[in-house]
């Protein structure tokens, strides 16, 4: 293949990217994009095509439509869920439950599941619902789950799942809201299948539900651009009740991306609480009296011109005052500091790795994971994350993670121009835990 096909191939890529962005809202630049490429070769083999390239070809040939969204949801997002999976989500659940009863209100509880790939999620819900708040009818429960993949809603309305799937938790201990099938495959009971409602959305262009008391929207946000998630959270938080609850990965979260949101930070989540906003007041403008027109001001003299310094960081900036404030005694002010620049700059990884430093030295482990997490979405091969990390598992007692994280940060720091002292410490950390 010559030079000009290569360019002409590049092209065709560049442009199928773009469909499909514009399509579905899932966004391949970066890192990203060789996760595209590869899935238009798996998505050209289901359709008889010769490859990748041709496949971009017949993506951009005809016209759009929601079979094209549904095929490219299929090849290009990751089905990656389990029961009961981070579940201080399903504990928020509860808690809205709670709520709700404690308040007589007779509504049901609302609640979606945006992006509810193969329905582990919203089947997580009505569990915990049924286990932890049984006395909540579940006619008085509302559970909406949605996806772009009809591929995932077959197999979460199926309701039947292999072990895999229960990686976290023993099913047995789930009896009787899942039943073994005898194969090594688990069923949901009817009765907690008849509690979801499975619909496919695109989240893109779709049109969304209302009144939602809790929305979980997990690992969604980050196949879209910059501008689209903004769209999808203000879309999100135009879905839910004043007061209502925003579940997103840890990674997502940022004040810029959530803006009319209070976060709240727990050990091992980030939520989000929709704020009502205020009615706008009318100002009165009174007409102004006649007065004769000011003499004009004189001129000041020019002042001399500054001498040229050197741009600040902002990331240097923040972290100095949060330390000015630590210094001065004010812990909880510097925490609070630290927090609005974590979330200001939230695409930074150095501020992200200095702030979970200084988060851990403050004694605040939640917002310090809340940092590490961030810091390894921005950066996975981060040695010095994982090595953060493992501090984080290992003051919370969980040494086989602390271990796990420590040898990953040993293999990260032995590659080429990495830090062979990190290396060093984790390494002997790790003899140490033996």
């Amino acid at each position: 293949m010559s030079a000009i096909d290569d360019i002409v191939v590049a092209d065709v890529f560049d442009l199928a990217a773009q469909r499909v962005e514009a399509a579905t809202g899932l966004t391949f630049a970066g890192l990203r994009r060789r996760q595209f490429d590869a899935a238009l070769e798996r998505m050209a083999g289901e359709l008889g095509l010769p490859g990748a390239a041709a496949c971009a070809s017949w993506l951009l040939a005809g016209p759009w439509d929601d079979a094209l969204s549904a095929l490219c949801a299929r090849f290009l997002t990751v089905g990656e869920t389990y029961f009961l999976r981070e579940p201080r989500a399903f504990d928020l659940v509860c808690d809205q439950a709670r709520a709700l009863l404690a308040r007589g209100t007779v509504r049901p509880l609302r609640i979606w599941s945006a992006g509810c790939c193969t329905g582990e999620e919203p089947y997580s819900i009505a569990l915990a619902l049924r286990r932890d708040v049984p006395q909540l009818p579940p006619e008085r429960v509302d559970i909406l789950a949605t996806d772009l993949n009809d591929a995932f809603l077959d197999v979460a309305r199926a309701g039947v799942y292999r072990r895999w799937s229960f990686r976290r938790t023993d099913p047995a201990e789930l009896a009787p809201f899942i039943q073994p099938l005898g194969d090594g495959r688990f069923e949901v009971d009817a009765t907690l299948r008849a509690q979801v409602r499975f619909a496919q959305l695109n989240l893109a262009s779709g049109t969304y539900p209302s009144a939602m008391d809790v929305i979980v929207c997990r690992n969604v946000l980050m196949y879209f651009g910059p501008d689209q998630a903004a769209r999808v959270v203000a879309r999100l938080r135009a879905a839910l009740v004043d007061g209502g609850w925003l579940v997103v990965n840890a990674s997502e979260a940022s004040t810029r991306l959530f803006q009319g949101f209070t976060p709240v930070y727990l050990e091992d989540a980030v939520f989000f609480r929709k704020d009502a906003l205020p009615a706008p007041v009318p100002v009165p403008v009174e007409p102004a009296p006649a007065a004769a027109r000011p003499a004009r001001a004189p001129r000041p003299e020019p002042l001399p011109a500054a001498a040229p310094t050197a741009p600040v960081a902002p990331d240097d900036a923040a972290m100095a005052r949060v330390h000015a404030l630590a210094q001065a005694g004010g812990r909880e002010e510097a925490l609070q500091c630290l927090r609005r620049a974590v979330e200001a700059e939230a695409l930074s990884a150095p501020l992200q790795q200095r702030a979970a430093l200084f988060a851990l030295e403050q004694g605040d482990p939640a917002l310090a994971r809340h940092c590490v997490r961030r810091l390894l979405y921005l950066e996975p091969d981060s040695a010095f994350g994982h090595y953060l990390w493992a501090l984080i598992e290992d003051a919370a007692g969980r040494r086989p993670r602390a271990r796990s994280l420590l040898r990953d940060c040993r293999r990260l720091a032995g590659a080429a121009d990495a830090d062979a002292e990190l290396g060093g410490a984790a390494a002997a950390w790790l003899e140490r835990m033996s």
